[in-house]
């Protein structure tokens, strides 16, 4: 059986999630904060066990970097994988309506700095 990937969420990623149940809450919605956060963290387990379940990022120049994306709801959770180290680095969690292409290839050089 194949050895699981570990998973971490960097800062940037944890603040997304904070910001969309923070979004969940002022919006009068408690029970949906609970739930984006389950299923957001339940997406991240799963990865450790498929880590390439999730398909390359279709924009080509975030995928050039090695980017891969998974959605949960209407978000989208941005990692890459590390198959040498069995890794999982989770980047960023954002709405799908926003602007991704543009909000990852502004973040992309720094995101490429760390490998």
């Amino acid at each position: 059986m194949n050895e699981a990937f570990t998973v971490e969420f960097l800062t940037d990623a944890i603040d997304d999630l904070r910001q969309i149940i923070t979004t969940f809450k002022m919006l009068g919605s408690r029970n949906g904060a609970v739930r984006i956060n389950e299923k957001i963290l339940k997406a991240a387990n799963q990865l450790s066990t498929f880590p390439y379940s999730a398909p390359v990022v279709p924009d080509s120049k975030i995928s050039a970097s090695g980017f891969r994306m998974i959605c949960v709801e209407q978000y989208l959770m941005f990692y890459k994988l590390f198959e040498s180290e069995k890794k999982i680095v989770i980047y960023r969690i954002l709405n799908g309506k926003r602007n991704y292409p543009t909000l990852m290839n502004r973040l992309k050089s720094e995101y490429n700095d760390e490998e």
